[in-house]
């Protein structure tokens, strides 16, 4: 009787062993914030000004940024786009990829690259979306290297479209 109450004890101790080193690490992985940063992007359309890079691509995009993550955005699309534009009834999608980077000052914090779409639909405001992955870092964001982009939000017309396209959005990290 008394070696299965000893045999019964050690088996409880062991689940309760394994069951706090479980939780600890759960616990680990969910107390690291850089992990997963999220920003309001304010941005505004400035492909009429006709700035590329030395890969010949467009920027298209310019933000600011504030959040896990402050600072001044730039998406460069590539040239041709992916594919063609979309006309269905109702509206139009067009799609893009780009290069997207975060500057602080005269620092390249973080860049990458990013695919998506925007729905017009009949002339009105659209919606913008795209995802993608962080392909450089600061030595301070290193980590960071790898993980997933989601970039999302409305495009106003504004005035005097396109030229006036604006929005307030998201840009995520995880």
């Amino acid at each position: 009787m008394h070696i299965n109450a000893v045999w019964r004890l050690t088996q409880l101790l062991l689940v309760l062993s394994i069951a706090q080193t479980a939780q600890m690490a759960l616990a680990e992985n969910d107390a690291i914030p850089a992990e997963r940063l999220t920003a309001k992007i304010d941005y505004w359309y400035v492909r009429h000004l006709g700035q590329t890079d030395d890969k010949d691509r467009l920027l298209v995009w310019e933000a600011t940024v504030e959040g896990d993550l402050n600072g001044r955005m730039k998406w460069w699309f590539v040239n041709p786009l992916p594919a063609s534009k979309i006309m269905y009834t109702g509206g139009r999608l067009t799609f893009y990829a780009a290069r997207w980077e975060l500057w602080v000052d005269e620092d390249l914090l973080l860049a990458g690259e990013t695919a998506g779409k925007t729905d017009f639909r009949n002339g009105a405001d659209g919606i913008w979306d795209g995802h993608g992955r962080v392909t450089e870092a600061s030595e301070r964001f290193k980590s960071l290297i790898g993980r997933v982009v989601y970039e999302t939000g409305p495009v106003i017309l504004g005035s005097d479209p396109p030229k006036s396209y604006s929005g307030t959005g998201m840009f995520l990290i995880y």
